[in-house]
């Protein structure tokens, strides 16, 4: 398969997943729970890449597969709610692990990748880093209030599976439209919200458009990359 084709395949894939997984959560269904939990299963086969990736991908199928069927059979559709957790929280974590003492912020080395050879001004330096904390809070608050919500969900919270009654039990609506759904436009609007504050912040800044801009760093990626290597 193309690189292209794979690309469009996941993108295919990740909104299939997210509209089911949608109506699955909302209205408590069976079928469309199996049915994302399949997407999501083929999802990740799709997504893995590497020198083993066969093997991987076989153990992967294998254990999507048993999911599948245990979903179907009734069983809580349990993977459904890890994303709106695992995905805010790691990024949140790769964010912040690059904001300790002697590290260089993620979104700084992206700044400087993109400017090189040259240097980029001082007052681009501290705004990367101040975005680079604006990502770690923001997902990190996003994931802390989504595993709240998955444990007090009523039905299928990770409190009523074990048998137990929350004490501040969350409708399967509030998951939905802020965990499962709510979650992905949180981070695409953050996105659009720092390319405007971006633009406005410098005034000279060449890129108006998003799409300009992600040409040029297209372009320019073979710097970006080395210095994300190289912090």
């Amino acid at each position: 398969m193309s690189p292209a084709a794979r690309t469009w395949l996941i993108i295919t894939l990740t909104l299939s997943y997210l509209a089911t997984a949608h109506f699955a959560l909302l209205h408590h269904s069976t079928a469309l729970g199996a049915t994302a939990t399949a997407v999501l299963a083929l999802l990740f086969v799709t997504s893995i890449q590497g020198r083993h990736r066969a093997a991987l991908r076989g153990v992967v199928a294998a254990i999507g597969a048993a999911t599948v069927i245990l979903v179907a059979r009734g069983a809580p559709p349990v993977p459904l709610l890890m994303p709106p957790v695992l995905i805010p929280a790691s990024i949140a974590l790769l964010f912040g692990r690059t904001l300790r003492p002697g590290s260089t912020p993620l979104v700084e080395r992206v700044a400087r990748g993109f400017h090189a050879p040259a240097v980029p001004d001082p007052a681009i330096i501290r705004y990367a880093r101040g975005v680079t904390w604006a990502w770690t809070l923001l997902l990190g608050t996003v994931a802390t209030i989504n595993a709240a919500l998955i444990v007090n969900l009523v039905p299928g919270g990770l409190m009523d599976i074990a048998g137990f009654t929350p004490r501040w039990p969350a409708t399967p609506a509030a998951f939905v439209w802020f965990g499962n759904t709510g979650t992905y436009l949180l981070i695409g609007g953050m996105l659009a919200v720092e390319f405007s504050v971006r633009v406005w912040r410098f005034p000279d800044y060449r890129f108006k458009n998003p799409l300009h801009f992600a040409r040029e760093a297209r372009s320019r990626m073979p710097n970006i990359v080395a210095a994300l290597k190289n912090g």
